[in-house]
């Protein structure tokens, strides 16, 4: 099992998914870390409640990368809910792991939140190109 877990994370690695901007979102969000000069840019194109698409882009670590990927196919297509609590179950595992990686999680997961906000403020009509919320740590923790 470790095997393939490991092989996940090195094709999340090799060939991100969901890596770029989309045409025409309905939310865009950024997680950033001023400090550091990290962010996470989130977009969403969703209907109603489902995220029909999603996409990311970083200029943070591999970590970043890796989850931005897999977090990416694990709500491309779901209920918001289910995003939601797929956020929460990630934020959850990764706080078990290393603090790079909670981190890096951190600005992943708040990026998706900062979309969702953008995208709520767009469809009660306030013209908000994205919506950027700053996070207190940085990906480069020191041990």
């Amino acid at each position: 099992m470790e095997n393939n877990l490991n092989q996940e994370i090195i094709e999340h690695l090799m060939h991100p998914k969901n890596y770029g901007p989309l045409e025409n979102p309905t939310g865009v969000g950024v997680g950033h870390s001023e400090e550091s000069g990290e962010f996470v840019i989130f977009y969403l194109d969703s209907n109603n409640e489902i995220l029909q698409n999603v996409g990311y882009a970083t200029n943070g670590c591999h970590d970043t990368v890796v989850l931005g990927s897999m977090f990416t196919e694990m709500i491309k297509g779901e209920s918001r809910e289910y995003a939601r609590v797929a956020a929460l179950k990630l934020r959850d595992k990764v706080a078990l792991g290393p603090v790079k990686q909670q981190a890096c999680a951190q600005m992943v997961l708040t990026a998706f939140e900062a979309a969702g906000i953008n995208e709520a403020q767009r469809a009660k009509g306030v013209d908000e190109e994205l919506h950027a919320i700053e996070i207190g740590i940085k990906c480069e923790v020191e041990e």
